[in-house]
């Protein structure tokens, strides 16, 4: 994923095809971060923070539902993913990008914790068996996309994983 140019709040990218597809597919899989993920507090759930608790998981809830029929009619759309030979022309909004950073942290965490919470720093690896093989690729792709976006956002350089070589 490539940034081309970005001009007021929209941002032109360059994927490969393959590169594009990856991008709808991991787009696809969202949400993967379960509801109990998420905490008031990271020490224990006291009678008093029930509620709040309770109030976080209904809000992001809704905010799931919400979101998957975004990313459905986002997909949808044909005018936002155009051919240009064997690569894609996409086009994202400065708002759009910043949901689509929400929607690829929550396939990227949740892949993250569907692997047991790796951490390479600690030589923690990923518990892979055939249930959750999938979600090693998912993590990898939602962060590299995440990267790309992020990197257009601050106006940096991102470096593209996929349009470049394909």
């Amino acid at each position: 994923m490539k940034l081309l140019r970005q001009q007021d709040d929209r941002y032109e990218f360059l994927l490969g095809r393959r590169e594009h597809h990856v991008f709808r597919e991991v787009l696809r899989t969202f949400p993967v971060t379960p509801l109990e993920h998420h905490r008031v507090t990271r020490g224990e759930t006291t009678p008093a923070l029930a509620g709040a608790q309770q109030l976080l998981h209904e809000a992001l809830g809704d905010w799931k539902q919400s979101a998957r029929r975004r990313v459905e009619a986002f997909l949808a759309d044909l005018r936002r993913f155009a051919p240009l030979g064997e690569r894609v022309r996409a086009t994202f909004t400065r708002e759009e990008m910043e949901w689509l950073l929400q929607v690829l942290n929550d396939v990227r965490v949740g892949s993250w914790l569907q692997l047991g919470c790796p951490d390479p720093d600690t030589g923690q690896r990923p518990q892979l068996t055939p249930q959750n093989a999938r979600y090693l690729p998912l993590m990898e792709a939602a962060g590299a996309f995440e990267f790309a976006l992020l990197a257009a956002l601050d106006g940096t350089e991102g470096v593209g994983w996929g349009a470049a070589r394909e």
